[in-house]
């Protein structure tokens, strides 16, 4: 009796240490999932000893997950701690949120063993909890790392872990480059060559004799297609050093390119994930590069080795307001030489242009810009404007209560003793005539000298007829001759229009556009309208809207006659009713346009709006030291902010890539607009566009900021317009 409890308790000894030396090899990789103190250490680690193989975890999962590692050796039943709850205290600040996330890839750890079990959780759970994916059984390389990739989880495919060898060259003598197609929903991929090293591009000569399926790397039977290059062992493409462009295509579908990427050229060890949701804004297709060589730099998370994404692709988008406006534009001749050298130099894919009055101005720029000029070269193919004058209806003309106001009774002037009309344009001919005395001459330098010369005999038209002042300085700021100016205003009955009603905006692009069409909108003294085209891309159509409302700034110097104001008595009110009007008839036609078909047509609307929120859109107030003049409403914007299918095309404010400011500055920044206020009133706005909208906008961006042109009297250098130009980049929506 005696011996046999002697001997129990020996097995219940032999069976305890077993189970202690578990526990001590499980608390190599991650600690034990009954271990009270949590975490055991401070720092932040992945584990550094082992009897198994290294390994690395790749999370290339699309979605917002924040996720941790379980790893055990095969056949054993606890996982223990997962990596990151085991890393170290100081885990939760060097990764997000004490996790991993979707396009982390660590460095290499030590393994627990040759053949292992993964299990991925949510972070901050012990590895008792549900698994996300699981790998039993998987086998390690024993004389190269082994990434654990964890992909899948959307576009119908199930999350799952991957065990896929890395390279065992020993030494980096050229390019080994291992393509893993990790992308799911994506249908299988040829990899090769393309055009250029951004989209949107083409696959030009294939790398290989066949497509790389989801949830691999090239498959056994693949051989090499291109010149100087070799297949290597676990599925690297083995290629000369030196700069190199390489790209995919969804296999049988043609050849545009999902993904455009250069290499550098160093000689190195790389793996090309190919990850991302087709369509999806937040998770889109694109490349995922990461540097594999031991002896490459640690980047910012020593966690992680360096991944390069490939750039998204994305539709670029200029908006620019010239001010090309005439004499009392500011450096008018000296800038309209300027301008369309400067737009010829850009590579967006679509430009809006607005305020550009003179057909000389608006040719000069089609000359440089665009290649469907005669004799013109430009890198823009297609252009949409039309052709309007003073007798081109308003298309909904009708007023705020819905009734079309009736014609003027007669000319502007009509009514006004004429010898003050004559005394008007006599005063401007004397003093501020491009050709002193002559009538036939329009006017020099800018309407300042009307002001300063010919003050009196300029407010005793005002003080007797509002109408007939408002047109007389419209037309004769608008480079028309005095003489015509005065004929328009006393003979002409229909509504006068500055530079007699001509169309004053463009849309220039890459692509074709079809279907153009345009909104003239109701508006006093000045053109104002929206252009619309279906840009054509490679493989679906996107609606450009390019907009231009009145500013309500006119009623600075233009006291309001029009018949758009609402019944407003004041001037500010009444300029103000008039543009939103404007943006209400805005709103109605993209709805039209866009909304009505079926599934709503993606829209992208850009326009110098002429109202601001602040110096930007999504400010709650003006920066500190800038104020909002207080004849810029704030009503058009918060009417287009509150449209339930709109959003600001604005990157999220955490992106690097833009610090709201204004594009419209005072004279510490732009010299033109002397001593005002600043405000942002050139915004890009997205409709019924899918996914979600508001991370669209990968990029933002001022153009044209940069001194151009001497303004003498040690003035330095002006810009070439008072406004800044913007540039949007949105990922395209599918």
């Amino acid at each position: 009796m005696l011996g046999t409890g002697l001997g129990r308790r020996n097995t219940l000894l032999i069976a305890y240490a077993a189970v202690l030396m578990a526990v001590v090899s499980c608390q190599l990789v991650a600690g034990i999932s009954t271990r009270k103190l949590d975490p055991i250490a401070s720092g932040c680690a992945l584990p550094a000893s082992g009897v198994g193989p290294k390994v690395r975890f790749a999370d290339l999962v699309p979605t917002a997950d924040v996720v941790d590692l379980c790893v055990r050796v095969s056949g054993t039943s606890s996982f223990g701690r997962p990596l990151v709850l085991d890393g170290g205290s100081d885990c939760g600040t060097t990764l997000k949120a004490a996790g991993f996330v979707y396009g982390n890839v660590t460095v290499p750890f030590m393994a627990p063993g040759s053949s292992i079990d993964v299990k991925v959780i949510t972070a901050g759970n012990t590895c008792d909890s549900a698994a996300l994916a699981e790998g039993d059984g998987l086998s390690l390389a024993t004389n190269a790392v082994t990434t654990l990739t964890y992909m899948g989880g959307a576009g119908g495919v199930a999350a799952e872990i991957v065990a896929l060898p890395e390279s065992d060259a020993t030494g980096n003598a050229t390019q080994n480059i291992r393509f893993v197609h990790a992308a799911p929903g994506t249908g299988p991929l040829d990899f090769g060559t393309v055009k250029a090293a951004t989209l949107p591009t083409t696959v030009e000569s294939p790398l290989l004799s066949g497509p790389i399926p989801f949830g691999g790397t090239i498959p056994p039977g693949t051989t090499a297609k291109f010149a100087a290059s070799s297949l290597a062992d676990n599925g690297y493409f083995d290629i000369f050093t030196g700069p190199f462009q390489i790209g995919a295509n969804v296999d049988g579908s043609g050849n545009k390119a999902i993904f455009a990427y250069r290499l550098q050229g160093q000689a190195a060890i790389y793996s090309l994930y190919v990850v991302g949701v087709l369509g999806d804004n937040v998770h889109p297709l694109r490349a995922l590069v990461c540097d594999e060589d031991p002896n490459a730099p640690a980047g910012p998370n020593a966690l992680l080795i360096g991944c390069v994404q490939s750039q998204l692709s994305s539709i670029s988008v200029d908006l620019f307001n010239p001010a090309l406006y005439g004499a009392n534009a500011p450096f008018f001749t000296q800038r309209g030489t300027l301008v369309p050298a400067a737009m010829a130099a850009r590579d967006a894919d679509i430009m809006c242009v607005v305020e550009v009055d003179e057909d000389a101005n608006k040719n000069a720029i089609l000359q440089q810009v665009t290649s469907t000029v005669p004799n013109s070269s430009g890198p823009y193919g297609y252009v949409y404007t039309t052709t309007t004058n003073l007798s081109t209806p308003f298309t909904h003309p009708e007023d705020q209560s819905g009734h079309v106001p009736p014609p003027p009774a007669g000319p502007p002037c009509s009514g006004v003793d004429p010898s003050l009309v004559d005394a008007l344009i006599s005063c401007s001919v004397q003093n501020c005539d491009n050709v002193p005395g002559d009538p036939t001459g329009k006017l020099y330098p800018s309407t300042t000298c009307l002001q300063d010369s010919c003050f009196s005999e300029f407010a005793n038209v005002l003080t007797t007829n509002v109408a007939c002042y408002d047109c007389l300085a419209v037309n004769i700021a608008s480079d028309t001759s005095f003489q015509q100016s005065q004929t328009n205003c006393t003979t002409d009955s229909r509504p006068p229009l500055g530079f007699s009603g001509a169309m004053n905006s463009m849309i220039i692009s890459k692509y074709p556009l079809a279907n153009s069409d345009v909104l003239i909108l109701p508006s006093t003294l000045y053109r104002r309208s929206v252009l619309y085209s279906q840009v054509q891309l490679e493989d679906q159509t996107i609606d450009f809207y390019c907009g231009f409302l009145m500013t309500t700034l006119n009623a600075k110097s233009l006291p309001y006659a029009g018949v758009y104001g609402n019944g407003a008595t004041d001037s500010p009110t009444a300029w103000q009713n008039e543009q939103l009007y404007e943006a209400q008839q805005v709103v109605s036609y993209v709805a039209q346009k866009s909304g009505s078909a079926s599934p709503p047509n993606p829209a992208i609307i850009v326009g110098d709006w002429r109202s601001s929120l602040a110096v930007a859109p999504d400010a709650a107030a003006p920066a500190p030291g800038t104020n909002l003049p207080t004849e810029l409403s704030k009503d058009t914007m918060n009417l287009f902010k509150a449209t339930g299918s709109w959003t600001f095309a604005t990157p999220p404010s955490s992106s690097s890539a833009w610090t709201p400011q204004c594009n419209f500055c005072p004279l510490s920044e732009n010299p033109y607009n002397g001593n005002t206020d600043s405000y942002f009133v050139a915004q890009p706005i997205l409709a019924f566009w899918p996914g979600d909208p508001t991370t669209a906008a990968t990029d933002m961006s001022l153009l044209y900021t940069q001194g151009a042109l001497a303004l003498g009297n040690d003035a330095g250098e002006g810009p070439i317009s008072p406004y800044y130009g913007v540039n949007v980049r949105v990922i395209r929506p599918k």
